[in-house]
């Protein structure tokens, strides 16, 4: 079931724990609740574990430590530094950080956030280099780099991973992204690989989706105040996979989770699918996405209902529009 992710000799499990919603970006909750939850997912199988220094401040990386800390030698741990702490010097300070709330003497990929256009991107990725030289971080890449970012930064050494926007919802780096990372050896990790609660099977409409998390793209900016795109969004094209959805799951007796993941565990150069939850039962539902595994003709039947979305949406790898990417 596990696998070597990329270059990097790391052996961990495709579903990837992903640790921002312990820090409350999805609503408050008790963190015993979060510890049993991260505690759970390593039970089931996961050993993979992806937090950053935004989420929460350093609680989630904090978090993460009071779980798992006597599992360190077990999992495998990636954390990512904000892109305003991009300067050499202030990745150097934010690894030295992370490492305290991580509990950990290093950190086995370490990625740059989001693109920063104030700093040379060769400045960054040679404080990097120097954190991996020291030993404090295994491997380094970034997040949310788009094709000439990611050109760029491939034409200035090694990168271990793109941590990208990913899901039936949004295809966008599959234009130009996702080729260039499998032609690289570039391992993906899909974040927000359910679409924020949306392939969770609870809604049988967009106009359902909770407000607060209706501001992608694919949301149109003048009926949802979240969305801050600018754009007409594309609803029509995304009720019409939703239903396809809910057909599926009707023919093939497979939960959209199941459906969800299992499509995005078949991609090219996918190399980590990140799933999180808000407790224990939840994180013990996370068995059948480690097991799951869809036919030639179910993989089909995703990538022709979720196509007129693809096209409406196009390449643009920002998934809510802001401009932070190229």
């Amino acid at each position: 079931m596990n696998q070597t992710f990329g270059n990097t000799g790391l052996t961990t499990s495709p579903i990837v724990y992903g640790c921002m919603g312990g820090a409350g970006a999805f609503g408050a909750q008790e963190e015993s609740d979060s510890i049993e939850a991260l505690r759970a997912a390593f039970d089931v199988g996961i050993n993979f574990f992806d937090t950053a220094e935004a989420y929460g401040a350093g609680y989630s990386e904090q978090l993460l430590h009071r779980a798992l800390g006597d599992k360190r030698k077990e999992i495998v741990i990636s954390s990512k530094v904000a892109e305003r702490n991009a300067a050499p010097e202030d990745v150097i300070t934010a690894c030295e950080r992370s490492l305290k709330n991580l509990g950990t003497d290093h950190i086995d990929i370490y990625m740059l956030h989001w693109p920063n256009r104030e700093v040379p991107l060769a400045e960054t990725l040679g404080a990097l280099k120097a954190l991996k030289d020291d030993g404090k971080i295994g491997h380094y890449g970034v997040s949310n780099f788009g094709s000439a970012d990611l050109d760029e930064a491939l034409a200035l050494g090694e990168i271990s991973v793109n941590q990208l926007p990913y899901h039936l919802f949004y295809r966008a780096i599959e234009f130009e992204v996702q080729p260039k990372c499998a032609a690289a050896g570039v391992p993906i990790m899909c974040y927000s690989s359910l679409m924020q609660g949306l392939l969770a099977g609870k809604y049988k409409s967009l106009q359902d989706f909770p407000v607060n998390r209706a501001r992608t793209r694919m949301f149109d900016h003048a009926k949802w105040a979240e969305a801050v795109h600018g754009e007409d969004g594309a609803e029509d094209a995304g009720q019409e996979l939703l239903d396809a959805l809910w057909k599926m799951t009707d023919e093939t007796g497979l939960s959209m989770e199941e459906l969800a993941i299992g499509w995005l565990k078949s991609r090219p150069a996918v190399g980590g699918v990140i799933v999180g939850t808000r407790n224990g039962e939840q994180s013990r539902g996370l068995k059948k996405l480690l097991e799951v595994e869809l036919s030639p003709e179910v993989l089909q039947k995703l990538d022709q209902a979720s196509d007129p979305l693809k096209q409406a949406l196009g390449s643009n790898i920002d998934m809510w529009g802001k401009g932070r990417t190229r």
